[in-house]
């Protein structure tokens, strides 16, 4: 069960404050955050977790760098304009 963890609570360093992991878990437009590893691995088997929840493309996804706030606005305004996304 994917929930299996969402009340358990950590401080989340990118933010400042104490967060529930449902929130790592579904953070990056329903993947989890890509820091999910290193918050987390003392306190759940978090590889065992998303080797069990994710597929080999999504864990990719995971890894893979967050783009940056330019780059994210420069999509938005792609999408808005109706022309092709960049970054």
């Amino acid at each position: 069960m994917i929930e299996k963890y969402d009340g358990r609570e950590w401080h989340c360093r990118m933010l400042g404050m104490v967060i529930p992991f449902r929130y790592c878990r579904t953070m990056r437009e329903g993947l989890p955050c890509q820091r999910i590893f290193d918050c987390w691995f003392e306190l759940l088997p978090i590889v065992a977790f998303i080797e069990e929840h994710y597929a080999p493309e999504e864990v990719a996804a995971i890894l893979a760098p967050a783009r940056s706030r330019i780059e994210a606005i420069a999509s938005a305004l792609a999408r808005a304009r109706g022309g092709p996304e960049e970054g």
